[in-house]
């Protein structure tokens, strides 16, 4: 009769993994629900409710899962969802620490080690994630995705020669180049070496034309390089693409304002304020380019008496501006 049950559980997991991977979570969790009403405490179901319960983003639900599992058996796959559910939760101790045993148990999962690399990444422990990356590309992977993550943090370091060491021989393959040129241009960007950063930039921008950290990096190249209409050219491109991408065209307003073309200037501003009329950056940029067209001065002084009061980086340069009017 056991192995009756046992042999039921593992039909209804494997029609749940099914259904899971066609992305049915519904059918997937009353699958291994009926599972569980025969073998409460199967740790291979629990852990696949889990898994569909993460992918809901129910992490408290999806915790309990993965803890009553490990409460079973310690299995290392276990402890790597858990520290996805406190990776999603903001809990970044308790998430290494389940990285960190899920390695401990089994040294070889490369999976495990990029959960780790990618949650000191992005808490910005460079450090330790740099340690991460050289290891999985020593030992596990020599894919470039790796190499492009371990040069990421060598730059974050402002280790840029070890970065572009790293970057050149992830060059050449067929996979993620435009990433490999864009972080290229941007250590000889930083370095002020601008005609490096140009070459580099146009190579990131042939693999993949439409990537907008690429043509905004491109955009800040050719500005550094006195190219003001190269520059708006490529704001251009990305306006195309998507007409609200408000952040450019503020960044193309500014560049305009800065090089003294304050019509134009002043018209994508106003263009940004009347789609979202509490942009602080366009409202403060729209304040300062009246006040160089010395034009509807009352308008840009209300501006600046609203900014000037707000918790938002352009308070105190708004309330110098408001304080300048004032005299």
């Amino acid at each position: 009769m056991y192995a009756t049950m046992e042999k039921q559980v593992e039909q209804l997991n494997n029609e749940g993994v099914k259904l899971f991977l066609n992305g049915n979570f519904s059918e997937a969790k009353n699958k291994y629900r009926q599972a569980l009403e025969i073998s409460p405490t199967y740790p291979t179901t629990l852990n696949n409710l889990g898994m569909v319960l993460l992918q809901e983003k129910k992490y408290r639900e999806a915790e309990k899962c993965f803890k009553e599992a490990l409460g079973v058996t310690e299995n290392p796959t276990y402890f790597l969802n858990l520290g996805h559910v406190y990776a999603n939760l903001n809990q970044p101790e308790k998430a290494e620490e389940n990285y960190l045993k899920s390695v401990e148990l089994n040294p070889d999962s490369l999976l495990a080690w990029k959960s780790l690399g990618g949650l000191y990444q992005f808490h910005k422990k460079y450090f330790k994630s740099v340690k991460i990356w050289q290891n999985i590309v020593e030992n596990f992977s020599r894919e470039s995705y790796y190499k492009i993550q371990l040069a990421k943090d060598l730059i974050a370091l402002r280790e840029f020669r070890q970065a572009l060491a790293v970057l050149s021989e992830a060059a050449g393959h067929d996979e993620f180049q435009e990433m490999v040129w864009y972080y290229t241009a941007l250590i000889h960007f930083t370095q002020n070496n601008f005609g490096l950063a140009d070459s580099a930039v146009k190579k990131a921008l042939a693999v993949k034309p439409e990537d907008e950290s690429c043509r905004i990096l491109a955009a800040a190249i050719c500005l550094a390089l006195s190219q003001l209409d190269k520059a708006v050219m490529h704001w251009d491109y990305l306006l195309k693409l998507n007409i609200n991408n408000h952040k450019v065209r503020v960044d193309k307003a500014v560049a305009l304002l800065a090089n003294g073309y304050r019509s134009k200037a002043l018209a994508e501003l106003d263009y940004v304020i009347s789609k979202e009329d509490e942009n602080v950056k366009a409202l403060f940029y729209k304040a300062l380019t009246l006040m160089e067209m010395k034009e509807n001065l009352p308008e840009a002084k209300k501006i600046l008496n609203v900014l000037k009061t707000g918790n938002h980086p352009f308070r105190d340069k708004a309330a110098g501006l408001f304080e300048k009017m004032s005299e």
